[in-house]
């Protein structure tokens, strides 16, 4: 919770790091993730700066690739796994949705 709390600002940021769990060598320029997460360069550009600013990813030469820690990239594999059971999956939604929409009622 502290995790999505401090670092999971949407639900696309959410498919970010999920991508690049999954695909820890890729290395992308940002229409190449756009095309890829089938998501519009525009959206993702402040999710990615976002992303590098929390120093999850690392943005070089108009270039994208995953550098977390090491303790941040456990931390992350703890986040993908709980995303594999239901019940997490959706009170992790809630709380990303709440981010967004504060008024909303979680």
């Amino acid at each position: 919770m502290q995790f999505v709390e401090r670092h999971v600002r949407s639900l696309l940021t959410w498919d970010i790091l999920v991508f690049f769990h999954r695909n820890p060598d890729a290395v992308l320029d940002p229409s190449g993730l756009a095309s890829r997460l089938g998501r519009r360069l525009e959206e993702l550009e402040p999710e990615i700066d976002a992303l590098c600013a929390g120093k999850i990813l690392q943005c070089a030469g108009g270039l994208i690739r995953y550098k977390p820690t090491p303790e941040m990239r456990e931390t992350i594999a703890t986040f993908v796994e709980a995303c594999q059971d239901r019940g997490r999956r959706l009170a992790l939604i809630a709380l990303v949705l709440h981010k967004i929409n504060p008024q909303s009622p979680v």
